[in-house]
């Protein structure tokens, strides 16, 4: 069953159509086949498949600009998220700086749209002033957005 409507997938068509100029890697690390029982050692996964199902519909929407990595983090001896689903969107080949953890649903779906238009045309919409800014750390910073409905 779709997460996204006919409607919206027609929409994003469009819109990756328009504004998607280069190549978008998305990586999808997920826990499978742990449904929505969550078990007291902390395994499990209540939207692991959403957000498996949401990460298709994004690639499809754009099959020629946008590949999609799905990774069993059971499956590997050191996986590069602890907590399931995420979502990270990068260029190809490049580093993912750009992730989400749990199902980006709701109002955290445009800015998975947003994300995927910015690094396709790698362009962060900054202001010059921020660019200079950033270029002048003189070490890593990390940027954490927590968002709720309430």
């Amino acid at each position: 069953m779709a997460i996204l409507s006919e409607g919206v997938r027609n929409q994003l068509r469009a819109r990756f159509g328009e504004r998607l100029t280069g190549p978008v890697q998305l990586t999808l690390y997920t826990r499978p086949g742990s449904g929505r029982l969550i078990l007291p050692s902390g395994l499990g996964c209540q939207t692991c498949e959403e957000a498996r199902q949401l990460a298709e519909e994004l690639r499809d929407a754009a099959p020629d600009k946008v590949t999609l990595e799905v990774i069993d983090v059971t499956a590997t001896e050191t996986p590069d998220v602890e907590e399931v689903p995420t979502l990270k969107v990068a260029a190809p080949g490049g580093d993912p700086r750009i992730a989400w953890q749990g199902l980006p649903g709701g109002f955290e779906f445009a800015t998975v749209v947003d994300a995927m238009e910015r690094v396709s045309t790698a362009d962060p919409g900054l202001s010059p002033e921020s660019l200079g800014w950033l270029a002048r750390l003189d070490q890593d910073l990390e940027v954490m957005v927590f968002a709720t409905p309430t």
